[in-house]
């Protein structure tokens, strides 16, 4: 094996590095790569520029030719932008004319539309067709495309003009024209002196014209900007007119209150220099406050953050509340809220100034009766109700409450197949019958209760000390 080493050394030093075997390299290196694809893409252009058809091509439908020839012109927004190759019938009887457009104005998009016009009057047998574009972010048409007759329109001939007109509209014309006569009779001078604006105007139009075409790609951008600014307003057609309503119904409201829209405006000064006094001192003091009050209160705002979402479903929960009670201090009426009570109580103080300490000395005077009484209200209201359902209904004997007496004098014997005759101190026992119960307590009269609620015995302040517990049905 081969070694190196360096002259100078003598063959001292570190030991001699192996050679390595050269190692073959590719042909295609990367610059080599890149420079035959951009052969190539250039060549695909080359090919794409020469095969490509010069002009755009398409077939507009008309219902009428208009004296239309071929090689007629193709106006574009006045300019020049192709000519008429040919004109065919078509099968359903309109007439199709066949166009060749530049491609620096191609192509074509959905929605455009021609119409045939005139020069003018002194060429009445000359005529062009004028198209009308659509905005760019339109579908484009294919090429060799008809475009129907629905969106072509055809001309108007001056002799059709003429044919429309009747004797009065003639005369009315020929009055026109006199009346112009008059009106510029004896104005010469005026009209001249108009006339002699027209070339500086001229001018001042060129030298604007020459500008924009100096700066044709601002004016390239400003096109293109203002054609995505209309198809953003094409999109939101139907809101813009919406607006558009809007501001006029607003319009109209404004007009027709004049005389304070005036006012406001009259006013409106004065106002503009109080709002700048006021926003000096929220500047100068109102804000330097607020900063000081922030930063005092920043410590308490962290618990503060954490209560208010706890809150928030309460204050939903207590918007009826809030409601109902707006409805008791302001309702809409007479007589009918807190605020109404609180206009006529001074009267009615007045008036009981003298009657309400007598009523609270009777009051006060009756409640060992009420005190007394109030638990027998419930015995005393279903007496009243039971009564009156007893003797309310009927069956075949006549009504279900029907009273009998039982006097127990009588009784079986103790085999029961004869009658005895009972003591007169036990007559009554036997058949459940008591006498003497004037000590019930509240709900004696009834079966006593599983829960033991009645009789009702209380040691509180509705005690009754005259009553017994043992004077009840179910002792």
């Amino acid at each position: 094996m081969a070694v190196l080493t360096r002259p100078d050394s003598g063959g001292a030093g570190p030991p001699p590095l192996p050679l390595r075997p050269p190692v073959a390299r590719s042909r295609w290196t990367p610059a080599r790569r890149l420079a035959v694809g951009a052969i190539v893409v250039v060549a695909a252009v080359i090919a794409y520029l020469l095969t490509r058809p010069d002009n755009y091509t398409y077939r507009l439908d008309f219902r009428d030719a208009g004296q239309l020839v071929s090689g007629d012109l193709v106006r574009i927004g006045g300019t020049e932008a192709g000519t008429i190759q040919s004109i065919s019938l078509t099968g359903s009887g309109l007439a199709q004319v066949t166009i060749s457009l530049d491609r620096s104005y191609g192509p074509l998009r959905q929605g455009t539309t021609a119409q045939i016009r005139s020069p003018g009057l002194a060429s009445v047998a000359s005529r062009y067709v004028d198209v009308t574009p659509t905005p760019t972010f339109k579908p484009a048409l294919p090429n060799d495309d008809v475009i129907p007759a629905t969106a072509t329109h055809g001309i108007v001939d001056i002799d059709q003009l003429f044919n429309t007109l009747n004797a009065n509209t003639r005369t009315g014309l020929r009055r026109l024209i006199r009346g112009f006569g008059q009106w510029y009779g004896g104005k010469s001078r005026q009209a001249n002196l108009t006339a002699s604006y027209f070339p500086p105007a001229l001018q001042a139009y060129t030298r604007l014209f020459n500008q924009i075409d100096g700066s044709t790609g601002s004016f390239n951008q400003f096109v293109a900007q203002t054609d995505r600014a209309l198809g953003t307003i094409d999109a939101h057609a139907s809101q813009l007119t919406d607006l558009i309503a809007n501001a006029r119904v607003t319009a109209e409201a404004l007009s027709s209150d004049n005389r304070s829209l005036s006012a406001g405006l009259a006013r409106l000064p004065g106002a503009l220099r109080q709002g700048s006094a006021a926003f000096r001192q929220l500047r100068t003091q109102a804000l330097p406050a607020l900063t000081r009050l922030v930063n005092a209160t920043r410590p308490l705002t962290g618990p503060l953050s954490r209560f208010l979402p706890r809150l928030d479903p309460v204050l939903n929960a207590a918007v009826p509340t809030f409601a109902q009670l707006r409805r008791t201090i302001d309702t809409p009426g007479p007589n009918n809220d807190l605020l109404d009570a609180l206009i006529k109580l001074p009267r009615l103080a007045a008036a009981v100034k003298k009657d309400f300490p007598e009523a609270t000395r009777a009051l006060r005077k009756g409640t060992p009766e009420l005190r007394f009484a109030r638990p027998y209200i419930p015995d005393l209201v279903a007496w009243l109700v039971n009564w009156d359902e007893i003797f309310a209904t009927y069956d075949a004997n006549g009504h279900y409450a029907r009273t009998a007496p039982v006097f127990g004098a009588f009784g079986l014997s103790p085999g029961g197949k004869h009658l005895t005759q009972v003591k007169p101190g036990k007559r009554g026992s036997g058949a459940g019958v008591s006498h003497g119960n004037l000590r019930r307590c509240p709900g004696g009269g009834i079966p006593a209760p599983p829960d033991r609620s009645a009789p009702f015995v209380d040691r509180g302040p509705q005690a009754n000390a005259h009553c017994s517990a043992g004077q009840s049905v179910g002792r």
